[in-house]
This record gives structure tokens, C-alpha cells and sequence, in this order.
């Protein structure tokens, strides 16, 4: 059907609609009921608060559930990638954590109330519109408000989806009689921070001869070498190479732009917008006479949702968007170049022959110049179609309340790649006679083809109710059923069903009571063990009108409310080697070599061997939850409070089963963990003007101790059990300090991690008292990557038509594990190592001696390399200046705001002296893009 859609008609038909609605109307005024849109220039004006929840908007009044909700409006604009990272520190029970910096990736992960599962698929389910869909491509101008659900009241409605919390998205519609046209331009800097200084070759050369003689052997680079490499006297036979100065610029441009229309009438109503998002890498010499090789991500987002009332009776909504997005990238990648830019050694080879040939040797053969100049590039090209259908029919006519509804969903995803491919040649002068390596080939054409399709497709109908009874009892329900399907080429479709209902009830809009539940099955099951029962109880009490309340003139507002409920988690499953297995009862036979008994078979016999084994038994995640919290708005609702207490328990979680290896085969995994989750929440807004100053505040906090009851070990070992332990955490041998002297070693226990163990090596702690440090010492502990804390506040404040606006996002109770970053680098050397152990530093050092080969025992994961992973970030900052109404209204025109902004602009921690940015330690090392900050200059213009 979506094929004879005429696109072109339809946008022209939409905006001849927008232009005369537009001139109809030029005299209406826009009342936009939001304290954010203070800081846009716009008068604030009192308003019910509504969020939104599955299926239906509530007022805040009316809602007995854990939700937190922000308006799209008091995000900032930003030239960002990733829409999501505008959430962090704003939405109280949600922790957004960036996981990289490159351009259009999927640079964040999602936490709501911490991590109460150790097994996969323990990420937060996103909606948008009550679809699942991904919404950090999206552009913000599509965005109406962001909801995070939390309690078994709301995500029961989802039944195996629902498990670990849902972030709710909507999109904007059109008001009647309320023409606009927003026009949003911005442009600016990512630049780089947090880059390790690289070590120069008379640097390294020390390191490695430094590593060699503290194990007794001889130097590699004699004093002739040395001072070649200090003095720059043969840059051909001993090159000093700064690859980071040399490949990485400080900073890339990122830009964009959006257009939205938004008006109707009481018929029919519209919102459109318009946008295109443009962020370039960070390579340098990446431009050819043929292409530009450099890593790049542009993306174009066009949205039209439509509210059509046919008739008194009949709504019909079209929700609309199509998303292209364009990822550029070198030919031999990305993480290639990233690899040879961080971990060559500064003297591996000149990056240019002194006839402009590329370097080279036979153990280093990729250069980095050619890599960016000769190896071509790739372009993948992300084509995506969100579509949704509703139609509501009131059902007056039977019962008074009563309407069906029906939500008809089709999502189309695909790839397309195309672009260049060429090779080169490294040639090695340095040696007699000349050496060349690798096969050069000219410029050609990539395979250009289609590559991952995928079409997801879902139906919800069914029937909702909302009446009064004599004016003091209210009753509001609704039913769905639900099939949804997901099908791609290259996999098993995935499948759902499921009946899903609510009735809430309320008297004289002051005691309130719920049910949520849904029945709900999954294909992943064994037959007869596909479906289940999620059922929740709300209730709630507004307390502030009772008569002994309502004429408080400090208590404003005062609503109690709880919800408890069985929920369930869908969790991928996998076999012995870490691959997801699909349908996981079922028992699979794999064609192997060897004997299937005895010992006469030839060894090149073959056979089926049972891998893995089929559990019938595997299920879903149940999850036990409890939710107590209360509302409170005081001094003339200036100042609004909320908090909650949550308590859950996660059984059935998925883990690899212990079975004795003599059975001869791998079973899928097993439902056998059991997790506890509880904590609490706060969270505040504080409003207030004094005159022509207007202030507002708003700040949470989340606390959550998420503990392993239950998890099967496959050794057993005592010390080692994550039972009692926090999610996440690891295990670790317990440094106690750096062996100064043979004496000491000898005098302390056996040391096993490695071969050697000499002056300047780690010391561990015999936790078991065997007087031998092995395996059995490696124990459990509470360090986890998972805070236990997360937190954010932000300030808003107004004086005449300047805004400054801020937000920070801060996390305690966080440990990571270093030990990689100080031996990245080439062959493990690094700036931090240059305060490493020697006999002459051995009373300073801070870390322990340099070693090349037979290194295990300093390099083993333990409470030497461990840091405090406790942060506080400023994510946003935005100062702006609108017109005032006098020039708005000379011009004819709604207004204009011109504004600064940054993201990620400062970060107080304990790393900061190391340069190691704690939320994403690796970027700028190994293979990751480096840590960006970004600088903004916009313009918003409404008409």
C-alpha cells in the first residue's frame, strides 16, 4: 500500500492547507503554557500538567504511577547526534551514560533505576507514539514530551516488554487556530579534549630500554639511536611521528537546520517539520581529487502528523516520519586508522619517503596517510519510514464513554552501501635492498548493494471507556489487543501477542484505584509455555482536598500514591560460546569431527554432535514490584516535590548452567538468578519572579542498590560467588602496594601470575591464606561500572529578554577498571608509564615497573588499576537574548531568540589530572573516537 502513496501530491496538498490557515489567521496569538518557554521569551501562563502514559494522557492529578516526565520545550536546541544525550541529569530515575564520541553512532546506553539484572536485554524499552522505535535520530522538533515510566502500573501494559522501565516519547500535533512557523539554525564546534600527549621516539625508545634492562636484559636502542631520536638528525632512519597531531584535527564543524509548520482548524489540524543535521570527523589529509575519505554523518528527518475529525463521532490521526541518514567512513574503517593513529610507535616508519612514497615496514605495513588517502571510502546510506494509523469511533450510541480505537503501525529500515576502493603500496628505504609491501590497485567502484531490511508491523484495538457517575465517581477503562512482527532476510521473524487492559477509578477525584495487566506470549517459548499473566494494583489518595487541607496556605497540593505488580522480561539467551540462540527449546545438531563413542572411529570420522541441547524450560524474567510515592506543591505551588521508594525482585534471570563436562555437550541457558532491587527518588522544581526577574530550579536524585541473591557459579570456588554482591561488579586480586626489594618477595606469598616476579612488581593479598597467589585469590567484590547514585539540577533564570539556562548531571558510587588505559599505547608504553618503577624512582613511583614479555602479574585486573568513576558534568549551558514584543510586533512576527550553547562543557573528577574522561575512559585510546566538547551559536524565528 505504501508503494502508490503519491508523496509530492501530499505535501503540496499540506502546505497550500498550512499557507491559507496561515494568512486566515495572522492576528491569532500563540499561548504556549510552559515555565521553559520563559527562558524563550514567551509569557508563562498556569496550565494542568499531563504526561503521558500508554495509550492515554492524564493529568498529574489522576496518575497513581511512578512517572517522570519532561516537555520537549525545556530541552536546548543543540547540534547533537544523539537527541537522547539532551535527557541526562533532567528525568529523575533515569541514568543516561555516552559510551563513545563518534559521529552518528550509538554513543549512549539507558539505565532506569539502576541495573537489576546481570544477563543481556536489560536495557530500558523505547516508544515513540506507543510503537517501539528509536528516537535518538529523531530531531528535537519532532519531540513533544518525554515520559520515563517506572512501576509495575504503567509497564504491565506491555507485559515481556516491560520489564526494565520504558522511556515514552510523543510527538508534536497541531493546535487549532494557532498558525506557526518556526524557523531553527544552528551552527558550531566539536572539539577535542582529554587526548593523551603521545610519547615522541626518544620517549619510547627510553620506555622500551627501560622495560628490557628491568628484567636484565640489553637495550634495543644504543646512545647513538637516542640522540638521533632527541636531536631530529635522520628523520628518514629515525622518525619522530606525531600521529594524533598529524591525522587528528582539534575540531570539526556540526550544523543544523529545521522548518516546522503547525496550525488547522477545528477540523483538521497539522504539524510538519523539516530538518537536516550535518556533523564532519575529525581526519585530516582525508581529501583526494576523487573523494573525501573522512568519517561523516549527515541526516535528514521530515515528519507530518495529521488529526482529522471526520465527523462528531469519527478522529482519524496520521503520524508520519522519514528519516535519511548518510554515514561516510574510510575504506579500511574508522576504527583501522584510530588503531595505527594510537598505537604505532612514534619511530615505526616515516609517513613519507623523501620521493613522497608511502613508509612502511614489513612489521608495520598500514600507514596511516595512506589508509586516509588511498584505501577509498565507504557510504552506507540509512533510509527509514515511521508510520502509524489511528481512528478513534465514539460508541455513544451503546453506552455513554464508550469508543473503539484501533493504532495500525508499519516501520521500514534499509541500508544501502556504496562508494570507492583502492590499495598502496609501504616501501622501506631504509634497508638494502629496498623493501616494498602490499599490493597497490587502482580507484574502483564498491560493491554497491541493498544490506539489512528490516519492516516491523503493529496492530493494537480494541475498546476504552470513560464516564462520571452522579458527579463524584469516575470510571475510565480500556482494552487492546496487540500482534506485533518484526521480519528482515537474514533472520527468524520475531513475533508477539498480547491482550492488554486497564480500569482505573476514582471518587470525587480524591480516592483513586487501579488494575493494569496484560496477557502476553512470545515464539521464543516452548509451546505450552509461550504466554503469561502481568497483573498491577494502583491506588492513590489527594489528600490536599480533604476539607483539613484546603485552606493551607502553604500546602498547595499533596497526592499519595502506590502500585504493585508482577511484571515480566523477554531476555536473549546464549549458548557455551556467548551466541544468541533463538527459540532455545528446541535442540540443535551440529556437524563436528570425532567419535560419538569409543575409541575405534578414525579422528576424521564425522559426526552429529548435540550442540547446544534444548531447554523447554526457559521462560522470562519475573519481576516483583513495589512502588510507594507522594507529590507535594508548596507556597502557592512555587515550589513542587516528588519522591518514591521502590523495592523489586527479579527472578528466573538467565545464566550458564553448571553441569559436569562429562555429559559431552553446551545447554542453553538456564533461568537460575535472582536479583533485589530498591531505593528511592527525589526530585523538585522551585519557581519564583521578583519583578523582572524570573528564576526557576529543578534537581533529582536516584539511589538504587541493585544485589545478586542468586547466581550459579560454574567453579564454585568460595570467595568467588556474586552472591551478596552488586550487578556489574567484578572480581579482583587486592593489590597491597609494589614490591620494593627481593627480600620482600621472597618473604611474601608465591606469586603465580606470571613466570617473573621481580622489584617493582604488583603485591597481592593470599585472601584464602595458602601462601600461594593463583586463580582462588581472584575474588568477588562491590566494584561495579553501575552507580549507586545519579543525580542532576539545573537553573533557569530571566531577567527582561536574556535567559541563561543550565544543567548538571553528576554519579557517585561508580568504580572503573583502568588497567587498559594505562598500557594502551604503543606495545603497552603511554605518557601515565613514564612514572613508573625503577631502582632510582622506586620510593615515588606510582606505578609498577615497565615490562615487555612475561608482564601477567602486573597486568592482571586488580585494586591497583581500579578508580573512582564519580562525576559531575555541566551537559548543557545556553544564554540567549529574544525581541522584545514591541519590535515582534512592528515586524509582524511571533518573535526571535539568539542564543550560545555547549554540551559537556566541564567535568569535575578525580581523572581529571590523568586526562581520562570517567564516563568514557577509552575515548581518544584502543580504537575509540576521541572525547568531544560542543560550542553552538542559533537563531530561533517564529511566525
Amino acid at each position: 500500500m505504501t508503494r502508490n502513496i503519491k508523496l509530492p501530491g501530499l505535501i503540496l496538498m499540506l502546505l497550500s492547507m498550512i499557507s491559507q490557515s496561515i494568512y486566515a489567521h495572522q492576528d491569532t496569538t500563540v499561548v504556549i503554557p510552559s515555565f521553559s518557554d520563559t527562558a524563550r521569551g514567551i509569557k508563562i501562563m498556569a496550565a494542568p500538567e499531563e504526561i503521558a502514559i500508554p495509550f492515554a494522557v492524564v493529568t498529574k492529578a489522576a496518575l497513581n504511577n511512578a512517572v517522570s516526565s519532561v516537555n520537549a520545550a525545556q530541552l536546548p536546541k543543540l547540534p547533537l547526534s544523539n537527541l537522547s544525550g539532551l535527557l541526562a541529569g533532567r528525568v529523575s530515575g533515569l541514568w543516561v551514560n555516552w559510551t563513545g564520541n563518534q559521529p552518528g553512532g550509538g554513543n549512549l546506553t539507558y539505565q532506569i533505576r539502576g541495573k537489576s539484572s546481570y544477563a543481556g536485554g536489560a536495557t530500558p524499552m523505547v516508544l515513540v507514539d506507543g510503537i517501539v522505535r528509536d528516537f535518538e535520530d529523531m530531531d528535537i522538533n519532532e519531540i513533544e514530551s518525554v515520559s520515563v515510566l517506572k512501576d509495575a502500573g504503567t509497564l504491565n501494559w506491555y507485559g515481556l516488554s516491560g520489564g526494565n522501565g520504558a522511556i515514552y516519547v510523543t510527538t508534536k500535533h497541531g493546535k487549532a487556530n494557532q498558525p506557526l512557523i518556526t524557523v531553527d539554525a544552528q551552527g558550531g564546534l566539536q572539539t577535542t579534549d582529554n587526548l593523551i600527549r603521545p610519547l615522541n621516539s626518544y620517549q619510547y625508545a627510553t620506555l622500551y630500554n627501560q622495560a628490557l634492562t628491568n628484567v636484565g636484559q640489553a637495550p634495543a636502542y644504543d646512545s647513538a639511536a637516542l640522540y638521533a631520536y632527541k636531536n631530529h638528525t635522520d628523520l628518514m632512519r629515525f622518525p619522530d611521528n606525531n600521529y594524533l597531531d598529524e591525522f587528528l584535527s582539534k575540531s570539526a564543524p556540526t550544523q543544523r537546520y529545521a522548518l516546522s509548520f503547525s496550525g488547522g482548524s477545528n477540523r483538521i489540524k497539522y504539524f510538519t517539520t523539516l530538518s537536516y543535521f550535518n556533523q564532519q570527523g575529525l581526519f585530516k589529509h582525508t581529501e583526494t581529487d576523487n573523494f573525501n575519505s573522512n568519517y561523516g554523518y549527515k541526516r535528514f528527518n521530515f515528519r507530518i502528523n495529521l488529526d482529522y475529525e471526520v465527523n462528531e463521532s469519527l478522529s482519524v490521526t496520521l503520524l508520519s516520519g522519514l528519516r535519511s541518514e548518510i554515514r561516510n567512513d574510510v575504506g579500511d574503517g574508522a576504527t583501522a586508522v584510530l588503531n595505527n593513529i594510537y598505537n604505532l610507535p612514534p619511530n615505526a616508519f616515516p609517513l613519507l619517503n623523501e620521493d613522497g612514497s608511502y613508509g612502511g615496514t614489513s612489521l608495520y605495513q598500514n600507514n596511516p596517510m595512506g589508509q586516509l588517502q588511498a584505501t577509498g571510502y565507504s557510504r552506507t546510506t540509512t533510509n527509514v519510514l515511521l508510520a502509524s494509523v489511528m481512528a478513534k469511533q465514539k460508541l455513544d450510541f451503546i453506552t455513554k464513554g464508550l469508543s473503539a480505537n484501533l493504532l495500525f503501525s508499519y516501520d521500514g529500515y534499509g541500508n544501502y552501501g556504496d562508494g570507492l576502493t583502492q590499495n598502496y603500496s609501504v616501501i622501506n628505504k631504509t634497508v638494502s635492498p629496498v623493501q616494498t609491501y602490499r599490493t597497490p590497485a587502482a580507484i574502483a567502484y564498491r560493491t554497491a548493494a541493498f544490506q539489512t531490511n528490516t519492516k516491523n508491523n503493529e496492530v493494537w484495538m480494541g475498546f476504552d471507556y470513560d464516564r462520571h457517575f452522579s458527579g463524584d465517581h469516575r470510571v475510565t477503562a480500556a482494552v487492546r489487543v496487540q500482534q506485533y512482527v518484526s521480519a528482515a532476510v537474514d533472520r527468524l521473524d520475531y513475533k508477539e501477542r498480547m491482550v492488554a487492559g486497564r480500569a482505573d477509578y476514582s471518587y470525587k477525584g480524591r480516592y483513586m484505584a487501579g488494575f493494569t495487566g496484560s496477557y502476553n506470549g512470545s515464539e521464543n517459548y516452548a509451546p505450552g509455555h509461550r504466554f503469561g499473566f502481568f497483573p498491577a494494583v494502583t491506588a492513590g489518595w489527594l489528600a490536599s482536598d480533604e476539607n483539613f487541607l484546603k485552606d493551607s496556605k502553604v500546602l498547595n497540593y499533596l497526592k499519595v500514591r502506590g502500585s504493585a505488580g508482577r511484571s515480566g522480561n523477554i531476555g536473549p539467551t546464549y549458548d557455551a560460546s556467548g551466541n544468541v540462540v533463538r527459540l532455545p527449546y528446541r535442540t540443535l545438531f551440529t556437524r563436528g569431527a570425532g567419535p560419538l563413542l569409543g575409541s575405534s572411529f578414525s579422528t576424521s570420522t564425522t559426526a552429529y554432535l548435540v550442540t547446544p541441547s534444548g531447554n523447554p524450560l526457559t521462560t522470562w524474567e519475573k519481576i516483583n514490584r513495589i512502588n510507594l510515592g507522594a507529590d507535594v506543591s508548596l507556597f502557592k505551588n512555587a515550589l513542587s516535590l516528588s519522591a518514591d521508594y521502590f523495592n523489586e525482585t527479579r527472578d528466573d534471570i538467565l545464566g550458564t548452567p553448571n553441569l559436569p563436562g562429562i555429559l559431552g555437550m553446551s545447554i542453553a541457558q538456564v533461568n537460575s538468578g535472582k536479583v533485589n532491587s530498591k531505593g528511592v527518588e527525589f526530585s523538585g522544581t522551585y519557581n519564583k519572579q521578583w519583578g523582572d526577574v524570573n528564576i526557576a530550579l529543578n534537581g533529582n536524585i536516584t539511589y538504587a542498590k541493585n544485589t545478586v541473591l542468586v547466581r550459579t557459579l560454574s567453579n564454585g570456588l568460595e570467595g568467588q560467588s556474586q552472591e551478596g554482591r552488586y550487578v556489574n561488579s567484578g572480581h579482583f586480586y587486592i593489590a597491597e602496594g609494589i614490591f620494593q626489594s627481593q627480600a620482600e618477595i621472597d618473604a611474601s606469598p608465591k606469586q603465580t601470575l606470571s613466570g617473573l616476579v621481580v622489584p617493582g612488581d604488583i603485591k597481592y593479598k593470599d585472601v584464602n591464606n595458602d601462601k600461594v597467589i593463583d586463580a582462588k585469590d581472584d575474588i568477588a567484590t562491590d566494584y561495579t561500572d553501575i552507580p549507586n547514585m545519579f543525580y542532576g539540577f539545573g537553573l533557569t533564570i530571566r531577567y527582561r529578554h536574556f535567559d541563561l539556562s543550565t544543567q548538571f548531571q553528576g554519579v557517585e558510587g561508580r568504580t572503573i577498571n583502568l588497567n587498559g588505559v594505562f598500557h594502551a599505547g604503543p606495545g603497552g608504553l603511554n605518557q601515565l608509564l613514564l612514572d613508573s618503577w625503577t631502582p632510582a624512582t622506586a620510593a615515588t613511583a606510582r606505578y609498577p615497573r615497565l615490562g615487555l614479555t612475561d608482564n601477567g602479574n602486573n597486568t592482571a585486573n586488580s585494586t591497583f588499576w581500579l578508580r573512582s568513576g564519580d562525576f559531575l558534568k555541566m551537559r548543557t549551558l545556553e544564554i540567549g537574548y529574544s525581541t522584545p514584543e514591541s519590535f515582534n510586533q512592528r515586524f509582524r512576527f511571533k518573535g526571535a531568540r539568539f542564543f550560545l550553547g555547549g554540551y559537556n562543557l566541564m567535568t569535575f573528577s578525580s581523572l581529571n589530572k590523568l586526562g581520562i574522561d570517567p564516563e568514557t575512559p577509552n575515548a581518544g585510546r584502543f580504537t575509540s573516537f576521541p572525547y568531544v566538547k560542543t560550542y553552538s551559536v542559533g537563531i530561533n524565528v517564529k511566525i
